[in-house]
């Protein structure tokens, strides 16, 4: 999931101002807050597992469903936006090198940690290279080598990979002297083909020959991007007058947050073997979670105004530490501590996960992006290529 290199916190807005936004109510001022939660919505979930009555409910993907929409979001704002002004699109080498720099070095030191630490999961001859790649989910082998959320991150990476090739397509699709309406218009068509194109990958297994499971690459996965990235076409429409009553949601925050705890709740009832449709429940959840906080007007309502509070904020720039390492200190607890029982060790992984994702941020994650993704002088540095997954 952020914060263009990352050097400058927090990152408020999907990407730079241009001539047509220069009013600061187009600052989508939620965002770090939506990565924070969503950091400890991962942590929650692999913590109490199926204490509590929760195991139907934590089984399913909250956080992770969280970042990967925010990520279509924000990293296809700057390239829709550069389409829409008829400027050139982002440079893919710079795109992905900013990329690298904000994912590899905390990743890296969390997975030593890992390895110094609870040990490195499913590990076999060859896994090593794909462990530090993330590159789990490119090929027919499990995903879940090394730090098992990880998997989420080599997602992540396909999806990196395959938004400067999309916008690079849909760029050349665009007719001379087209309007901004038409284009967005058919751009969300597009988008809702790749959902239902991701959809029929799941079902029908169509990555056999390559993945195992295709709801762990990004062919079975699009459709959380995809989903993602329609509402950036919302926001933007909206931000030049082309789409003034989508405003609605925004004005009604707390309405949609109920509306999403009831779908993901809906999706925790339904019989596990019928997957799909818990997956489309919580898709659809973590969609109004998002659309009830970006779509926010001048004046933030309600639950847009917590996730836009300091506290908020600072989760959301710790958030990928948060989300590396909540896992190994819960796993760390679990073997030093084998009794204990689940409310003092959620409130321990939590203390632990936050303390350390502050430090990584602090030491690791924002140094190291400052040098490797360290743009030329001559050039504007308004937030590069923001992001929402965890790294």
């Amino acid at each position: 999931m952020q914060r263009g290199t990352d050097t400058k916190p927090p990152p408020a807005a999907p990407g730079p101002s241009t001539a047509a936004e220069p009013k600061k109510s187009s600052r989508i001022r939620t965002v770090e807050g939506l990565r924070g939660l969503a950091a400890l919505l991962v942590v929650f979930d692999h913590t109490v597992e199926k204490d509590w009555g929760l195991g139907p409910w934590s089984q399913q993907n909250h956080g992770i469903t969280v970042f990967a929409l925010l990520t279509g979001f924000l990293l296809s704002s700057r390239f829709l936006r550069a389409r829409l002004d008829r400027r050139p699109a982002p440079g893919g080498l710079a795109f992905l090198r900013a990329r690298a720099a904000r994912i590899y070095p905390g990743y890296w030191v969390a997975l030593a940690g890992a390895a110094a630490t609870i040990g490195l999961g499913s590990m076999g001859p060859g896994d090593l290279w794909r462990v530090l790649t993330l590159t789990q989910t490119f090929g027919s082998d499990t995903p879940f080598e090394g730090i098992l959320p990880a998997w989420s991150l080599s997602l992540f990476m396909s999806f990196y990979l395959a938004l400067p090739v999309w916008s690079w397509w849909r760029r050349r699709t665009d007719r001379p002297g087209e309007g901004a309406a038409s284009l967005l218009r058919r751009e969300v068509w597009w988008l809702l083909g790749l959902v239902i194109a991701s959809w029929v990958v799941r079902v029908t297994s169509a990555t056999d020959p390559i993945a195992r499971e295709p709801a762990f690459t990004l062919f079975g996965r699009a459709d959380w991007f995809a989903i993602g990235m329609i509402l950036a076409v919302l926001v933007i429409a909206r931000e030049r007058g082309l789409a003034p009553r989508l405003l609605a949601l925004g004005q009604m925050p707390g309405r949609v947050l109920l509306a999403a705890l009831g779908l993901t709740v809906a999706g925790a009832l339904v019989p596990v073997h019928y997957e799909e449709v818990r997956d489309q429940f919580d898709t659809a959840a973590g969609a109004a979670l998002l659309a009830g906080a970006v779509l926010h007007g001048p004046v933030l309502r309600g639950p847009q105004r917590w996730l836009a509070s300091r506290p908020a904020r600072a989760l959301g720039r710790w958030s990928y530490g948060i989300f590396l390492w909540g896992y190994i200190v819960q796993k760390l607890i679990t073997q030093t501590s084998p009794g204990i029982s689940t409310a003092p060790h959620l409130a321990l992984t939590f203390a632990g996960a936050i303390a350390l994702g502050a430090a990584s941020w602090r030491y690791i994650e924002k140094p190291a992006a400052r040098r490797l993704a360290r743009r030329p002088q001559n050039r504007p540095r308004h937030h590069p290529y923001p992001s929402a997954t965890p790294a």
